[in-house]
C-alpha cells in the first residue's frame, strides 16, 4: 500500500482532506486487476452514475454517503456486481474506500450484492473466542471481519503483504514489529507486509481487515 503511513494509527481526516466542494481521491493499491482508493467527498457533492468492469466494495469511514436508494454510515460496507450502474452522493463530508476487483462468485463471500451490511452488528462475540468471517477471498486478496472477547488475541505473525486494519469497536493493543500501540473504534492502521505483528483485545473488539498482496 502507498500513500498511507504504515505501523502507525490514523483517524480517516489523517488520511485524507476533505475540501470544500471537491472530490479527492488517493491510490493506496494500483494494481493491474485490484485498485484500492481511498476518497473524500464534500457535503453535497456527487460522482455521477457510472457502469464499471468489475465489482466495487465501498466502505464508509466517516459521514454520510448514497449509493443509489442505499445510505451509508460509518463501519457500513456494500459491494455492487460489475455492470451494475450506479451513483454516489455525499449527504455530509464524508471519507470512504473504494476497491475495484474481478471476483468470481466463489470468491465472494457471505456477502449480498447492493445490499449494505452495518459490521459491528454482522459478527456475534463468543466468550473466551475469537470469531472470524471471510467476504472477499482471493489468492492475493482478503477482506474478513473479526470479533475478538476481551482478553483473546492472535500470536504474532508475519504476511506477505500490507494488511489494513480498520478498528469497528472496542479497543485493542497490536503489537508492529517491536512496537506496541492501542486501537480503539473508529481508527485504522496498516500492518507493513513481512513485519512481524498481532492483536489482543483489552475490550471486546471488532475490526475488518483487508490485506493485498502485490502479485
Amino acid at each position: 500500500m502507498k500513500n498511507i503511513s504504515k505501523g502507525i494509527i490514523l483517524k480517516a481526516e489523517e488520511m485524507i482532506p476533505v475540501r470544500e466542494n471537491q472530490t479527492i481521491s488517493k491510490k493506496l493499491v494500483d494494481l493491474y486487476d485490484l485498485h484500492i482508493l481511498l476518497m473524500s467527498l464534500d457535503q453535497n457533492t456527487s460522482i455521477s452514475p457510472e457502469f464499471y468492469a468489475e465489482e466495487r466494495i465501498y466502505f464508509a469511514l466517516k459521514g454520510e454517503l448514497k449509493f443509489n436508494n442505499e445510505r451509508l454510515i460509518n463501519n457500513e460496507l456494500i459491494l455492487f456486481e460489475k455492470n451494475k450502474l450506479f451513483n454516489i452522493e455525499a449527504r455530509e463530508k464524508s471519507i470512504f474506500l473504494e476497491i475495484a476487483i474481478n471476483l468470481k462468485e466463489e470468491e465472494m463471500k457471505n456477502i449480498d450484492k447492493g445490499q449494505k451490511i452495518k459490521l459491528v452488528d454482522y459478527l456475534d462475540y463468543i466468550d473466551g473466542a475469537i470469531a472470524n468471517i471471510d467476504l472477499v477471498s482471493k489468492d492475493d486478496f482478503r477482506v474478513v471481519m473479526m470479533a475478538f472477547d476481551a482478553g483473546e488475541g492472535l500470536k504474532p505473525h508475519k504476511a506477505p503483504g500490507d494488511a489494513l486494519v480498520l478498528a469497528l469497536e472496542g479497543k485493542a493493543k497490536l503489537l508492529v514489529g517491536d512496537k506496541e500501540v492501542e486501537i480503539e473504534s473508529g481508527e485504522q492502521i496498516v500492518f507493513p507486509a513481512n513485519v512481524m505483528h498481532n492483536v489482543t483485545a483489552i475490550t471486546r473488539f471488532k475490526m475488518l481487515l483487508i490485506l493485498s498482496v502485490d502479485k
